[in-house]
């Protein structure tokens, strides 16, 4: 080998082969999106003038409340007196004779504040107080047109509706009086003595003649709320009267008239004598007669 030639050889091996340039650059981002690069080098971008995060845009469509302001002085707070206005007698149930005068003389009691344990009611007469007496026609005239049906009947809802403290007592009456037994005196209403007078009601017949006034005597003797009055017949003369003379501490006595008026007016007078109610009552378990 010659000089030329080593010395070419020399610069072969001393001389790398170029190979071709590989790009270092970022790789390429998807069409719409922007580069980290950007964002790195701008952080405020994403931000208006301010610097503060721009605002989200809404979709469209969305409605936009109208700003509401102060216009004037807030909503007027109603007083006592006006949220107490007391409630209209027309929105109460149609009722009749004495249960009427409820719903047309606002001096009446208001039965929904009064506790059922100081109330009760009797062929659609109310009274109030805790203790009650049921003075009852038993005689033969009762048998027409299912009077004494009718009348046991609601003596039996009457009482059982009772409610401790509430006391009872029921006389019934024809030409003489009577009453339950061991009687008459207060009862509390309680499960026994109501079981005690449906037995004993339930052994009670029609017979005999009217005449209300010892059972009256009785009844007033014992000094209750109130007592109701129940017959369909004419009393002897100078009953009202009577009762009216012995009801020294005008009890009031709530009447309840089976025949419609048709045997006088007593019933009627000793309701109006005493301050309690009356009430015509005819009928029958089959319709009006």
């Amino acid at each position: 080998m010659t000089a030329l030639h080593a010395l070419v050889l020399t610069v072969a091996v001393a001389v790398p082969f170029p190979t071709p340039p590989q790009a270092t650059g970022p790789r390429a981002q998807p069409p719409g999106a922007s580069s980290p690069a950007a964002t790195d080098q701008n952080p405020d971008a994403s931000k208006g003038n301010s610097g503060k995060p721009a605002a989200k845009s809404k979709p469209a469509g969305s409605a936009t409340r109208p700003a509401t302001g102060k216009t004037g002085a807030g909503p007027r707070v109603r007083t006592q007196a006006e949220m107490q206005k007391p409630r209209s007698p027309f929105l109460s149930p149609p009722a009749l004779d004495g249960a009427e005068a409820d719903r047309y003389h606002p001096g009446g009691p208001d039965w929904s504040e009064i506790p059922p344990w100081r109330q009760t009611s009797f062929f659609g007469l109310r009274a109030a107080g805790r203790f009650f007496i049921y003075v009852i026609d038993g005689s033969g005239s009762m048998i027409d047109d299912d009077r004494f049906p009718r009348a046991t009947i609601e003596l039996r809802r009457s009482v059982l509706a009772l409610q401790t403290p509430q006391q009872f007592e029921v006389i019934f009456y024809n030409d003489e009086s009577i009453p339950m037994p061991g009687g008459p005196r207060p009862r509390p209403a309680d499960p026994q003595n109501k079981s005690q007078f449906l037995a004993w009601l339930s052994l009670m017949e029609p017979d005999s003649g009217t005449e209300p006034r010892p059972a009256m005597r009785q009844a007033l003797s014992l000094r209750p709320d109130a007592v109701f009055l129940l017959s369909d017949g004419e009393f002897p003369r100078g009953t009202a009267e009577e009762i009216a003379r012995v009801n020294t501490r005008r009890i009031p006595i709530h009447c309840v008239d089976l025949s419609g008026g048709l045997a006088g007016d007593q019933l009627r007078r000793i309701a109006h004598d005493s301050g309690g109610q009356y009430a015509s009552r005819p009928g029958s378990l089959h319709g009006t007669p």
